[in-house]
């Protein structure tokens, strides 16, 4: 989350020293914390982590057996390179590095595998569109627009082709689709939790991002939050992801605060959901899902240049449609440096 170093801030934060009461300490290292010195422009670089691992099988949000042990383990390293070139304004491109390894059902049976390769790059403008800071307080709210392009592989996306059609009517699937079709099914009732949507590194899809992000602290409290809404366009083979809302916050403290270092402890929540997938005018029934996730968060900072984040996000709600594997954790850490 970015932010501005305002004149009035700099003024209260005079005053305040001046007058010498403990807050002021309090606000001023706050203010280090959250800001990073973000109002300078320059260049900084970015690398986060995302490992989910998925056992559990569900049908229509209800848990059911797992004879075969199907699981999906998902690692996502993203690589951000952002500039300011205002203080206002971030630039960024985000590369995502994706590994998947899973173990599944198949015609054959049982079969494990992995995808690996780079996802879909996203392009990102974060704008400060308001800032206030008392003596006590600060509060930021900033606007996200992205565009996400479709660098990934959507390969596996050719398997939806062959589940989403009987064997009967294959003659009906488009050339050049069907020489190219994985050999998953051939034609039998094989049913899985783990479909290719699920092992694609990219969508073909060109996908508009908007955010919000919101920052607020008191002495050493605070909450931060953001909301993403992502807006699908039709990708490769015909296939169409849903439109999907993400929104995460929660309240925080800062347990450690000085002019060298912070860190602060956050309760969040998370609440991930999309609607169903189609594919050539088709509904996808076994792609809709609402996760609500909760758990613990660190941000810890050193100086204005360096920002560690990490958390444990856990699905107190699991709401799927069809037959799904869902998660059964996520641990996410990411570090910043700013030059």
């Amino acid at each position: 989350m970015q932010h501005t170093r305002s004149v009035a801030f700099v003024l209260t934060l005079l005053a305040s020293i001046a007058a010498g009461p403990a807050q002021a300490c309090d606000i001023c290292a706050i203010y280090t914390s959250t800001e990073m010195q973000e109002a300078r422009t320059g260049l900084r670089l970015s690398v986060a982590e995302q490992f989910t691992r998925s056992t559990t099988l569900q049908r229509d949000g209800e848990e059911v057996e797992n004879p075969n042990s199907e699981r999906l383990e998902s690692s996502i390293t993203q690589i951000v390179a952002g500039y300011a070139p205002h203080p206002r304004l971030l630039l960024q491109v985000n590369l995502p590095v994706i590994h998947r390894g899973f173990r599944r059902l198949e015609a054959g049976g049982v079969a494990s595998g992995a995808e690996s390769g780079i996802g879909d790059i996203s392009l990102h403008a974060l704008m400060t569109a308001w800032s206030h800071v008392s003596e006590n307080s600060l509060q930021r709210i900033s606007l996200l627009a992205g565009v996400k392009v479709p660098t990934g592989s959507p390969s596996r996306l050719r398997e939806e082709i062959e589940e989403n059609h009987s064997h009967s009517d294959q003659a009906a699937i488009p050339d050049p689709f069907r020489s190219r079709l994985y050999p998953r099914h051939s034609g039998e009732a094989v049913e899985s939790g783990i479909h290719g949507h699920d092992l694609a590194l990219g969508t073909g899809s060109t996908d508009v991002i908007l955010g919000l992000h919101g920052l607020v602290t008191y002495k050493r409290w605070y909450w931060n939050g953001f909301t993403q809404y992502f807006v699908r366009t039709e990708g490769s083979f015909d296939y169409t992801f849903a439109n999907e809302l993400i929104v995460s916050g929660g309240p925080g403290y800062f347990v450690l605060l000085d002019h060298r270092q912070s860190l602060g402890l956050q309760s969040l929540l998370t609440l991930d959901t999309k609607g169903t997938d189609s594919q050539a005018g088709r509904r996808l029934p076994d792609t809709g899902v609402t996760f609500l996730y909760a758990g613990p968060a660190a941000h810890w900072t050193w100086g204005t240049q360096l920002s560690v984040d990490a958390a444990v996000d856990i699905p107190v709600i699991r709401n799927n449609t069809d037959l799904q594997i869902v998660p059964d954790f996520r641990l996410r850490g990411g570090l910043t440096w700013r030059f």
